[in-house]
């Protein structure tokens, strides 16, 4: 999906849009910031409450909005702490991992069991990450993908849970997904009872999020480093 792009004030000025007169005083002597006696007071909330309870002092979040960026979160978060571990002799639990599947990488967390039971699912074409071809049908971020072979043990998000990376899964993705399988004639329980089984079958140290760009906000005021994948 294209990203958004933003006119600035000298393309309005291009187009033909004049500024008010005092516009560019206004902007060369901008006001004053108000003054704070102290850090800004930032709300917890107990939802979040897992992103401060991750054992590790340097703290990485990894956003991922689609195959692509879901192929570079899982190397990313590979090579951090790899090279954690070879250039400055750390462990896995000095580290703070989280991947953030959300948009059209939601779908990315779910089992190969079930891609293989929802043929919305095992109709999903995409773009393999490592060999750049297409792929139908199978999750190769998780094992047991069908028809295309799942990435080396290595390279799953089952492997990183086991080294214990977490991942942030979009809540609104996740239940978009789930009323596209429970169909449009579901009511609200058959769609919940999906995200159940969804959220059942995603890989280890999941967390169900309202949205995915909420928990990407949150991670950077729990002092996460936020890294676009």
């Amino acid at each position: 999906m294209k990203r958004r792009s933003f006119l600035t004030a000298a393309a309005l000025t291009t187009a033909g849009f004049s500024l008010p007169g005092d516009a560019t005083a206004q902007a060369a002597t901008p006001s004053a910031a108000p003054k704070r006696d102290g850090p800004r007071d930032i709300p917890r909330y107990p939802q979040d409450a897992w992103l401060d309870q991750i054992p590790g002092k340097h703290r990485l979040f990894l956003d991922a909005t689609d195959v692509a960026g879901a192929g570079g979160a899982l190397g990313y978060a590979w090579n951090f702490m790899r090279t954690s571990t070879t250039g400055y002799q750390l462990k896995d639990e000095d580290q703070a991992v989280v991947i953030c599947l959300r948009h059209e990488a939601t779908q990315f967390a779910f089992s190969n069991a079930l891609w293989t039971k929802h043929d919305f699912l095992m109709k999903e074409k995409y773009t393999h990450p490592e060999t750049g071809k297409k792929v139908k049908g199978g999750n190769v971020f998780r094992p047991g993908a069908t028809g295309t072979k799942s990435m080396d043990n290595d390279f799953t998000w089952d492997a990183l849970a086991w080294r214990g990376v977490h991942f942030a899964i979009c809540g609104t993705a996740t239940r978009g997904l789930a009323r596209q399988i429970a169909g449009a004639r579901a009511d609200k329980e058959a769609v919940q009872a999906v995200v159940d089984e969804l959220m059942a079958n995603a890989p280890g140290n999941a967390h169900l999020m309202a949205s995915g760009i909420l928990a990407t906000q949150r991670a950077g005021e729990y002092a996460y480093t936020v890294v676009r994948a």
